[in-house]
């Protein structure tokens, strides 16, 4: 598939996080993340393990910050709403489906490939005056220093790691950058016909 193709079908699922209804989105967290089990992607699940507490943490809010029924039989005098919970959890998979769907597009497209996505993405920005080939390149560099970042297990989540970052990186990053054209194939054109056809009825129905 091409990978502007790729792209696409990543922001199309992030646009329908906001969209569809909750069984919806249990679903679509059941599908991809059972394409990550398929694919062996062993970096989600360590992504995953470190914003357990971003996790928890966003659970907790949700739970006790919002008003509703409360649990009952709770040990303390606070208890959690069930309306809290409820939202807490959606806000969860919501998270989970976005980090999911962009794990799969990064494990499915090479640096290469996902600067020629990204590059075909803003091209019709080159009218407002915005240099895409510099930019598109700044950005995949900034993606290979954080994927670098993220891979290093020397570094802690505070300010003083990320003054050190720069210094600990041993890859060297690359100071040229090629985009190698493909063509769109029958199947990418229908994949974007059937985007855009989705987008559009979603739209229309949420207008209604």
């Amino acid at each position: 598939m091409h990978p502007f193709v790729k792209i696409l079908l990543f922001i199309s699922i992030l646009a329908l996080l906001g969209i569809i209804s909750a069984q919806a989105l249990s679903i679509m967290l059941v599908i991809l993340l059972g394409m990550i089990v398929l694919f062996k992607h062993k970096k989600f699940w360590q992504i995953l393990l470190r914003m357990r507490w971003l996790f928890i943490s966003l659970l907790i809010i949700y739970a006790f910050g919002t008003p509703g029924e409360l649990l009952p039989y709770f040990p303390v005098q606070f208890a959690p709403s069930y309306e809290g919970l409820s939202s807490g959890i959606i806000q969860l998979e919501r998270l989970l489906i976005a980090l999911a769907a962009l794990s799969l597009l990064l494990t499915a497209s090479p640096r290469q490939e996902m600067m020629l996505g990204l590059y075909l993405l803003l091209l019709p920005l080159k009218y407002f005056g915005l240099n895409v080939e510099r930019f598109a390149a700044r950005l995949m560099l900034t993606l290979h220093y954080v994927e670098a970042l993220a891979e290093s297990t020397q570094h802690k989540l505070n300010f003083d790691a990320l003054d050190r970052a720069h210094n600990d990186v041993t890859e060297p990053i690359m100071n040229t950058v090629h985009i190698q054209q493909r063509s769109f194939r029958l199947l990418d054109k229908i994949v974007i016909a059937l985007i855009i056809g989705l987008m559009l009825i979603l739209v229309y129905w949420n207008m209604r």
